[in-house]
Formats: C-alpha cells, sequence, structure tokens
C-alpha cells in the first residue's frame, strides 16, 4: 500500500532546521517543498525525525513495538544507523501554501506595524478564534498579501487549544504559518490518493496530441454515449464524452 506515496525527502540546515527539500506524504499529511519541522526534544514520541549516524540525510519515522520504522514505507530502522532527533511537534510553511488538516483550529494571529493607525485597521482584518481548515487558508490568502494592501505584517499559528495556538505564535516570524501536527493515518485498504491541480491548459493537451499524431502514434478518438448506456468506456469528469479505440 506504502508505494502509492510520495516519501517526502529531508535535509539538515546548517542552523540545525529540518526542512522538506522534496514533497511527500506521510501519516496522511502532504509535506510541502520549504516545510520547517518543529521538533519536540522532550518527548521522541508521534512522529519523529530519525538522524543518520553518519552521512546521509534526515528521515520521518515512528517507533512501532518498540523499534524503529521508517514512515511512510514502515522499513526498519536500524538504530546502529539512525538516532532520534525529536518528535515533529508543528510545521511552519509560507503563508501562501496553506493547507492545514481538516478539523476546527483555534488560529492565533499576530498582526505588525510601525504605523499606529494602520495597525488598528489591520487587526479589524485578522481576528484570532475557532475557524476551519478552509477559513484558515482564506485567513492565509489575506495575510499572504498583506504587506502589499494593507501595509502590515501578519503571523499566523493554529493548534487544537488558544493556548497552544499562543504559544506557537510567539516564535512564528511574520510572512510565515505554523500549525501543530495532527496525524491523520490513512484508511487501511486505501488505493489511491488525489491532490488538487493544477490542472493542464488547454493547449498544452492539444500539443500533446499533435506530437502524438506527428510521431504515428494511433491516438483514441472520442464519441459521446449515453450516461446509462452499456458501452465499457470511461466517462470524462467534466462531461459526457469517453474515450474509445476506434
Amino acid at each position: 500500500m506504502t508505494d502509492i506515496f510520495r516519501i517526502p525527502k529531508l535535509a539538515e540546515t546548517a542552523d540545525g532546521t529540518v526542512t522538506v527539500v522534496h514533497w511527500g506524504q506521510a501519516c496522511g499529511l502532504l509535506f510541502r517543498v520549504g516545510d520547517h519541522l518543529i521538533l519536540n526534544e522532550v518527548r521522541p514520541d508521534g512522529l519523529l525525525v530519525l538522524c543518520p549516524r553518519g552521512w546521509g540525510n534526515p528521515m520521518l519515522g515512528r517507533h512501532n513495538q518498540g523499534e524503529l520504522v521508517a514512515e511512510p514505507s514502515g522499513a526498519p530502522a536500524s538504530p546502529l544507523r539512525w538516532e532520534v532527533a525529536g518528535s515533529v511537534s508543528a510545521i511552519e510553511r509560507d503563508l501562501e501554501r496553506g493547507g492545514i488538516g481538516p478539523g476546527r483550529w483555534w488560529t492565533a494571529i499576530r498582526v505588525e506595524c510601525t504605523d499606529i493607525a494602520v495597525m488598528a485597521a489591520a487587526r479589524g482584518m485578522f481576528e484570532s478564534g475557532w475557524m476551519t481548515s478552509s477559513e484558515v487558508d482564506e485567513v492565509c490568502r489575506r495575510a499572504a498579501v498583506a504587506p502589499e494592501l494593507a501595509g502590515v505584517s501578519v503571523a499566523v499559528a493554529a493548534a487544537d487549544s488558544q493556548a497552544l495556538a499562543e504559544s506557537l505564535l510567539e516564535t512564528t516570524r511574520t510572512g510565515r504559518l505554523r500549525f501543530q501536527l495532527r496525524p491523520i493515518l490513512p484508511m487501511e485498504g486505501a488505493t489511491a490518493v488525489v491532490f488538487e491541480g493544477p490542472w493542464k491548459r488547454y493547449r498544452d493537451t492539444a500539443r500533446h496530441w499533435a506530437e502524438n499524431e506527428t510521431a504515428g502514434v494511433r491516438v483514441a478518438k472520442s464519441r459521446r454515449v449515453a450516461a446509462g448506456g452499456g458501452s465499457r468506456v470511461q466517462l470524462s469528469l467534466f462531461g459526457d464524452t469517453a474515450s474509445v479505440d476506434g
């Protein structure tokens, strides 16, 4: 089942920060390029960061019945080769990337500006409180353009409680979103993961077909079919056309 996931690639920067350098998925969460993993050095449980003893890059892992395993592959990780750097307690990313997990989040917001009048107006635009994930994303989009449109800089933090969100916000830089890690484990028997867009533009698709025709490749013809017909064809996502062999 794990071969349907792309494993996140991690790297450690000169200041000791663990960051994602190639996107991937683990524990039902999508890790994006540029994400910083905030580690809790006190309780090395949950989703772990494993550092190599010697040459190599860090990787995600878990404790499984007392043994270390890589995440999401589940492959054993020998303690002779890997050591636990800490558990991932939060993720920090650029505001415009958003995309925190589903559910309700207490969202704490900090607005910074040297102009008192501008600050007062901006605070009315950004109010802390309980939000859904889509509402948090909307706040992040507005906060990302706030320096240009409102003349203020904004930092956002989200967690299960007000106290934790405000604690995360204290160390979150403006222009960034920091949110508590709440892993959502994939369901057993899952066979696919769908990621949103970006969809191909029409001319990209047209170019692909033109290249196939130029190369002499036989391309499937398209015809319209009834939605309740008995023909075994693949229906389009956006209409009732289908591709069949001519």
